[in-house]
C-alpha cells in the first residue's frame, strides 16, 4: 500500500504530492514543467523498447518536438504529470501520466508511462487517482484512454480503478477503457 501527502503548491492549482511507494522509495507527483525538458528525454531514452511501444504504440524514440510539446502543456485543456524522484536541483523522472479534455470540456483522454524499474511500485495506480480525482475537480464527466490489448498490467489495472474495458475503433490490438466520473471514487 502507498500513502499520499499534499506538499505545498508553486503558483498553479495543482498541489505537488508526496507518494510513498509500496517498495518504501518515495516520489513526488507535480506538474510538469519547461525546465523538465532535459529531465523527461533522459527519462525516456532509459525506456525499454517494450516500455515505449505499450506507451506510443511504436518503438520510435521521441523527437525534440515531440519532448517541447510534452513539457509545454495547454493549462485550459489539460493536466500533465510527473513523477519525480531524487534531489530537487537535479530530479530523475520516474514516470508520468496526462488527461487531456476534448473540445466538448466534458471527456479527457488520458495516457500513463512508468520508467521500467520503477514498474510494479504502485507508482501507475498513483498517478492515474491523482488524474482521476483531478479530472473530476476539473469537471470532467468521463476519463478514457487507449491500451494495447497485450498490456495486461495497464488492462487489470484500469479494471482495479473501476474502469470499462472495451472494443477500440482503432481495432482488436488495441482496448478502449473508459471511466464514468460522477460515479462513486
Amino acid at each position: 500500500m502507498h500513502r499520499t501527502e499534499k506538499l505545498e503548491s508553486a503558483g498553479s492549482d495543482f498541489a505537488p504530492l508526496r507518494m510513498t511507494l509500496r517498495d518504501g522509495r518515495s516520489a513526488t507527483i507535480r506538474e510538469i514543467r519547461p525546465d523538465d525538458a532535459d529531465a523527461f528525454q533522459t527519462a525516456l531514452e532509459r525506456l525499454s523498447a517494450d516500455t515505449l511501444h505499450s506507451r506510443f504504440f511504436s518503438s520510435i524514440r521521441p523527437t525534440p518536438a515531440m519532448i517541447e510539446r510534452a513539457v509545454r502543456t495547454d493549462a485550459e485543456r489539460e493536466r500533465a504529470l510527473v513523477a519525480v524522484t531524487g534531489e530537487a536541483a537535479t530530479p530523475t523522472i520516474a514516470g508520468g501520466g496526462r488527461c487531456i479534455s476534448a473540445e466538448d470540456r466534458e471527456s479527457g483522454e488520458f495516457a500513463v508511462m512508468v520508467a521500467d524499474e520503477w514498474r510494479g511500485t504502485g507508482l501507475a495506480a498513483g498517478i492515474m487517482k491523482v488524474l482521476i480525482r483531478d479530472a473530476r475537480a476539473r469537471g470532467l464527466k468521463r476519463m478514457e484512454g487507449h491500451v494495447l490489448a497485450e498490456n495486461r498490467s495497464m488492462l487489470d489495472l484500469a479494471r482495479r480503478l473501476g474502469f470499462a474495458v472495451g472494443a477500440s475503433e482503432e481495432g482488436p490490438a488495441v482496448k478502449l477503457v473508459w471511466l464514468d466520473l460522477g460515479a462513486t471514487a
